[in-house]
């Protein structure tokens, strides 16, 4: 997982130089928009229902700014409407006043997406589906105003009853330079996913950013910047180094596989030309995946159904792999931490196996054991 980020004030330069190279500001914006769309419908679809999706309409609330992220979210908007969803703008700070954004929310009104301000009774409704946060972007710093302040409180009322909450490029109420937590405002808005525009932006970066970017993910709009093309490649040579430069039409001709064989198959499913089902997952969506798969590996043991037992148990390590990997790419874990921790664990517990004591029943085996567990999470809590 690449740690490259620029700073809000080099975002600016970089756009400029970008609109002076030929791509438009316009364009950029226009392009924002698009592919944050399209991961909005991958994990919204990816998180309703496996293998067939639900035919109920689905349903958005955009929060909007005045400024170019609400011009951003106006392209979202739009998009989505195209594809069948039931849209909702919400104009926080009123009509947008950046001539991009202008441009963008009059097409809004060609489509006829209702648009209303702030407080005329959004929150009262169902929730939707999906929040969109595209109030405030890499211009924003210090602390959130009343309208600002209200509308992440509208978004987390929907969140509570069920939205999934995506962020356009930071999440409202959080500077993009922001480092210290303690200036951070807390009324911030809390996304699920964020969505960030070229490349991460130093906030992304801390520690505490978690908690309110969730998951993130970086869209590429066009902008030109040979800084992050060159660690780029540099991240994709160490990519192949994992992988022994192996392609996914070598992995398909093996005939036997190794669990590093597997593991890489699970990285080319969720690289960027992978499988949208798998690259669109979340240790939250495959929270039940999980579940049921245990539980059929469960019922296959209790049957004594040694062959459904075997692909059962494939289908948990594939949860495993899965959730592995996710954390591999946000820089929290990988599947080498999760094997080198389990076997840690399983020698410090078993020391009448991999020490000199010495245990003469199962009732002891198991005292000791819960004895040495205690410990440990003694040892955690301090």
């Amino acid at each position: 997982m690449s740690n490259y980020y620029v700073s809000c004030a080099r975002m600016k330069e970089l756009e400029k130089a970008t609109d002076e190279s030929g791509l438009s500001y316009y364009q950029m914006m226009e392009n924002a928009g698009t592919i944050a769309a399209n991961r909005i419908t991958e994990i919204t679809m990816a998180t309703r229902q496996r293998p067939h999706p639900s035919s109920r309409q689905l349903t958005a609330r955009i929060y909007c700014g005045k400024g170019n992220n609400g011009g951003d979210g106006f392209v979202v908007a739009r998009i989505l409407k195209q594809r069948g969803w039931d849209v909702n703008l919400v104009l926080v700070d009123g009509e947008p006043q950046t001539p991009d954004a202008i441009t963008n929310y009059g097409l809004t009104k060609d489509l006829q997406i209702p648009a209303q301000e702030l407080g005329a009774g959004q929150g009262e409704t169902t929730a939707p589906d999906v929040v969109v946060d595209a109030i405030y972007g890499t211009g924003f710093h210090g602390r959130l105003r009343e309208k600002g302040a209200a509308a992440a409180a509208e978004i987390a009322d929907a969140k509570a009853a069920g939205a999934k909450v995506f962020a356009l490029d930071i999440p409202s109420g959080m500077g993009g330079d922001l480092e210290d937590e303690s200036e951070l405002d807390e009324r911030c808005v809390r996304a699920d996913v964020t969505i960030t525009f070229h490349a991460k932006k130093k906030v992304h970066l801390q520690p505490f950013a978690k908690a309110y970017c969730g998951r993130i993910i970086t869209a590429d709009i066009g902008i030109v910047d040979d800084e992050k093309d060159a660690v780029a490649e540099q991240d994709a040579t160490s990519e192949m180094n994992t992988t022994d430069g192996r392609t996914a039409a070598e992995l398909a001709a093996k005939d036997v596989y190794a669990f590093r064989d597997f593991v890489d198959i699970v990285a080319l499913l969720r690289a960027p030309d992978g499988c949208v089902w798998d690259r669109a997952q979340t240790h939250e969506t495959l929270t039940k995946y999980m579940t049921e798969e245990a539980q059929e590996a469960v019922d296959a043991m209790l049957k004594g159904d040694d062959e459904n037992l075997c692909e059962e148990l494939g289908d948990v390590l594939l949860q495993v792999v899965l959730n592995a990997q996710i954390g591999a790419e946000d820089g929290a874990f990988t599947i080498e931490d999760v094997i080198q921790g389990i076997s840690e664990k399983m020698i410090r517990r078993h020391p009448w196996v991999f020490g000199d004591m010495e245990v003469g029943s199962i009732d002891e085996n198991v005292s000791l054991w819960e004895q040495i567990k205690q410990k440990e999470k003694e040892t955690k809590k301090k």
